[in-house]
């Protein structure tokens, strides 16, 4: 019978060659992407490599997580599966089930609360666990929540301020904005991110944060952070999508021309959003802000991510081991 505990990382995915660029796209956007879309997004992928690190990226993780857990005595056995390419979360589970474990506890590599993220991997992995022989399926508290996720950036962020050539940066904390309309009544997903930004400014030595005005501080700019001290810093949101609506803001481009006509010569990205190294960090910012900061006279920098850190490999093993 089964008895051993098995652990499932799950995320978002991304394709491993430019060749899967066009049936990851399909996966995602549940139709067949034009061809004036793939070839767009693997220009993309190009410029980043060639591929997505994120599913290389987990199973490093997946390895360090199993090794440190069962260095601390557990008999466990730990997967990655991704929603939208391969592994699955399917495949991860069935995985899992053939290396004997007869429960299994899911965490999110999405460090957030949201519908496209926890929500969307949580009903592949109870849907997929149905017809398999897995006792059952239990759910690891949110990765934001960990301490030493909140300690990663803020001491990145301060590590960053330290270097700088900036004599006048904004600190912005970015994550991934989402449409307004796909949001649920108090819905978890700005909470948090205003509740991590908040954190990781103490770490780094900022002023506490507060919701100000638009105007009040950057032209035409609303957003929660802080003017005081010898820091300014906000957090707001990148990568918005094509889709038309409102989105959460706000965005970054439009933060970084209000900053460089306020009198800021830099901007420091400290993106709290992502766990792991994808299109949303190594174009979106490496790339595409950088090249507008550098339009906007404005001095580019941003903060790393996690990875496979040891600090990251802690917050999961603080999020998983109660649970086994």
């Amino acid at each position: 019978m089964a008895d051993r505990a098995g652990v499932l990382l799950t995320a978002f995915g991304g394709p491993d060659s430019l060749e899967s660029v066009g049936p990851f796209m399909a996966r995602f956007m549940g139709r067949e992407p034009s061809s004036a879309i793939v070839t767009s997004a693997q220009e993309k992928y190009r410029a980043i490599g060639g591929a997505s690190p994120l599913p290389g990226v987990a199973a490093e993780i997946a390895a360090a997580l199993e090794r440190r857990l069962k260095t601390a005595g557990h008999d466990v056995v730990v997967r990655a599966g991704m929603r939208y390419w391969e592994p699955s979360i399917d495949s991860a589970l069935e995985a899992l089930q053939a290396e004997g474990a007869g429960s299994v506890v899911m965490v999110s590599l999405s460090a957030f609360e949201s519908q496209v993220t926890c929500e969307s991997f949580r009903t592949c992995a109870l849907h997929a666990a149905q017809g398999l022989e897995i006792a059952d399926v239990c759910e690891a508290p949110v990765l934001h929540r960990a301490p030493q996720y909140r300690d990663f950036f803020g001491h990145a962020c301060a590590h960053a301020l330290a270097g700088t050539p900036a004599r006048r940066p904004l600190v912005m904390m970015t994550a991934h904005s989402l449409p307004e309309a796909d949001l649920v009544e108090n819905d978890p997903y700005p909470g948090g991110l205003r509740e991590v930004a908040d954190a990781v400014a103490a770490i780094a030595g900022l002023t506490p944060g507060e919701d100000f005005a638009e105007g009040e501080h950057l032209p035409g700019i609303a957003a929660f952070g802080s003017f005081e001290g010898p820091v300014a810093w906000l957090q707001g949101y990148q990568s918005r999508g094509a889709r038309p609506g409102a989105w959460l803001g706000p965005a970054l481009g439009d933060v970084m021309a209000a900053a460089a006509s306020a009198g800021f010569d830099g901007i420091i990205v400290v993106p709290i959003g992502f766990a792991i190294d994808h299109m949303e960090t190594l174009w979106d910012l490496d790339i595409e802000a950088a090249e507008s900061a550098a339009s906007l006279g404005l001095v580019f920098e941003r903060t790393s991510v996690p990875n496979e850190d040891v600090s990251f490999i802690d917050a999961l093993e603080w999020a998983v081991a109660p649970l086994l």
